[in-house]
C-alpha cells in the first residue's frame, strides 16, 4: 500500500475563510470597552474540561452567572482547535478589562494552578498582567464551581494589545457545539 505524502494529505483540507467583515467590526467595538487608555486588555485563556458550556444553555447561563458576580465586564469567545495530533482542544477566551475588581479572580485562578506568561506585541514583550493592576487585597473568590468545566493547571493568564490583527483573530469562525461562541457581561 502506498503512503500519502505530506502535500497530498493537505491538498484535501478547505482553505479558512476570511472572517466576517460585520463580526471583526463587533470585535473591535467590544476590544475597545475593555481596552485601558493604553490599549490593554487581560486575557485567561481556561482549557475547559467538560464541553458542556458549547452546547447546554443552562450550564452557560449559570456559568455567566456565578462570573457576572466576580467581575466588572468581560466578553468570553469559545473554541475548540483542533491539534495536530488531531484532538480537539476546547477553551475559553475570557477577555477582561484592566481594572482592579478583576485582580481577585486572576488572583484565585493563579492559586488555582494556571501559569502567567508575558506575551508579544510587534516583537515587544508586554507587561505582566498583575503590574498593571493594583493590588486589591485577600478577598479572593471560591472557584470550585468551575472545576468540574475547567483545567486550571492548563490555563494561562496574559495581557494582549487591542489592535485590529485581535479582532480578525476572534473573529475567526471556531466549532461552537451548536450554541453562539461568545458571551458577554456589561459591555454597553
Amino acid at each position: 500500500m502506498e503512503h500519502l505524502q505530506s502535500d497530498d494529505t493537505l491538498r484535501f483540507l478547505k482553505k479558512p475563510k476570511p472572517p466576517d467583515p460585520r463580526v471583526v467590526k463587533r470585535w473591535e467595538g467590544r476590544l475597545e470597552v475593555l481596552s485601558n487608555p493604553d490599549g490593554f486588555i487581560i486575557q485567561c485563556t481556561l482549557a475547559l474540561s467538560n464541553t458542556k458550556i458549547f452546547y447546554t444553555p443552562d450550564v452557560r447561563d449559570s456559568t455567566k452567572t456565578f462570573l457576572a458576580h466576580l467581575l466588572p465586564s468581560f466578553v468570553i469567545k469559545l473554541e475548540g482547535a483542533w491539534q495536530e495530533s488531531s484532538f480537539l482542544f476546547p477553551h475559553a477566551h475570557v477577555l477582561l478589562p484592566v481594572l482592579p475588581e478583576v485582580r481577585p479572580f486572576l488572583e484565585a485562578i493563579k492559586l488555582s494552578g494556571a501559569k502567567v506568561y508575558r506575551s508579544k506585541f510587534q516583537g515587544q514583550v508586554l507587561p505582566d498582567p498583575f503590574s498593571l493592576i493594583p493590588d486589591r487585597g485577600p478577598d479572593l473568590p471560591d472557584l470550585s464551581v468551575l472545576k468540574h468545566l475547567v483545567s486550571f493547571r492548563d490555563s494561562t493568564i496574559t495581557t494582549l494589545k487591542n489592535s485590529p490583527d485581535l479582532a480578525r483573530y476572534l473573529a475567526k469562525t471556531t466549532y461552537t457545539g451548536g450554541l453562539r461562541p461568545v458571551i458577554e457581561h456589561h459591555l454597553k
